[in-house]
C-alpha cells in the first residue's frame, strides 16, 4: 500500500515508523511549510495514488497552496483511507519554551535557537523574568499542555496521543518528540487502520538534532528523573550558551514590539500560571 504522510517535521518521522511495519511503500515529502507551487505536480499526483493518507490538520489554501487536509482528501480514490494525527506539542518539562509566529512574518524565527523563552519575552516587555513557580504551577502547566492537545484531537477527529503525554515523556524540544512518543502515535495510526504489527524506531533519535534544557523544578514537580539535559545542545555544533541566546533574543524583541505584544497575548494563560507578569 502506498502511504503518504503530510505535515510538519513530525510527518517524516511518522512515515519512517509506518514503513518499518512492512505494510507500506512511500517516499519522503518535504514538511508542508516547505512545499512550493513547483512541487504541486508530483505532490498532488502522489496523493491521488495513495492507498493511505496520513495528515496533520492543515487549513485549506495553506500558504496559498491546495495542501489543506480537506483538499487532499478530495483527491483520494473512494477506497483509500485517511487518518488524522495531531500536531504534537508538549511543554510540561520545558514550561518556559514557546513557539510564537510573528504576525508580519510567520516564517521568522528568533536568533540562535528557533524557540522563544517566556522569561525573555516578558523581560523585553518590562516584567519580572525570574519567578519561582510552585510545584502545583508546574503540574498545572503540564496539564494545560496536554489539554490543548486533547482539544485539538477531538476537534479534528485525530488519533489520540494526549493520554501518552500524561506519562510526561522527555522530548528534545516542545515540538520535537522523542522516538517513543512518535512510535506510540504511529501505533495508533495502525490501530485506526486495523493493521497488525508494531512500528520499530531507528537506533537514533529522529528529531534529536537540537536538545533544549529540561527545567529541573518542573521535572521534580512531575516526578521525572532526567540527566544531562541542563544546557542547549546542537548535535552538530555542541553546547549553545544560554546568555548568548538571551542577549540575542532581547535585541530581536527590541526591534519587534508587535511580536512581543502578540506573544504576551498568545501565551497569557501560561505566563499568568508561571507568575511571569503582574
Amino acid at each position: 500500500m502506498l502511504c503518504v504522510v503530510v505535515g510538519n517535521c513530525q510527518a517524516e518521522s511518522t512515515r519512517k515508523l509506518l514503513m518499518s511495519t512492512g505494510h507500506f511503500t512511500g517516499e519522503r515529502i518535504k514538511p508542508v511549510h516547505e512545499l512550493e507551487a513547483v512541487d504541486m505536480g508530483w505532490f498532488l499526483d502522489l496523493v491521488r495514488r495513495a492507498d493511505v493518507l496520513v495528515t496533520q490538520p492543515i487549513r485549506d489554501g495553506y500558504r496559498g497552496l491546495p495542501v489543506g487536509t480537506r483538499e487532499l482528501r478530495a483527491l483520494l480514490d473512494d477506497d483509500a483511507r485517511h487518518v488524522t494525527v495531531p500536531v504534537l506539542r508538549f511543554d510540561g518539562l520545558m514550561p518556559y519554551q514557546a513557539i510564537i509566529r510573528d504576525p508580519d512574518d510567520p516564517s521568522l524565527n528568533p536568533p540562535v535557537v528557533p524557540y522563544h523563552d517566556l522569561r525573555t519575552l516578558v523581560a523585553a516587555a518590562g516584567y519580572d523574568s525570574t519567578p519561582a513557580p510552585s510545584s502545583d504551577a508546574y503540574r498545572r502547566a503540564a496539564a494545560m499542555s496536554i489539554e490543548h492537545i486533547r482539544i485539538r484531537e477531538q476537534a479534528h477527529g485525530a488519533v489520540t496521543v494526549s493520554d501518552y503525554l500524561e506519562t510526561n515523556p522527555v522530548w528534545h524540544t516542545v515540538n520535537h518528540p522523542d522516538n517513543a512518543t512518535l512510535t506510540f502515535m504511529a501505533q495508533r495510526v495502525l490501530d485506526a487502520l486495523g493493521l497488525d504489527g508494531q512500528p520499530v524506531a531507528p537506533d537514533y533519535e529522529m528529531l534529536g538534532g537540537l536538545d533544549a534544557p529540561v527545567d529541573p523544578d518542573a521535572a521534580a514537580a512531575l516526578g521525572v528523573s532526567v540527566e544531562g539535559r541542563d544546557v542547549w545542545h546542537d548535535r552538530a555544533a555542541g553546547v549553545i550558551d544560554a546568555d548568548e541566546i538571551r542577549a540575542a533574543q532581547l535585541e530581536f524583541y527590541r526591534e519587534r514590539p508587535a511580536l512581543v505584544r502578540h506573544g504576551l497575548e498568545r501565551h497569557a494563560e501560561r505566563i499568568a500560571n508561571l507568575g511571569l507578569a503582574l
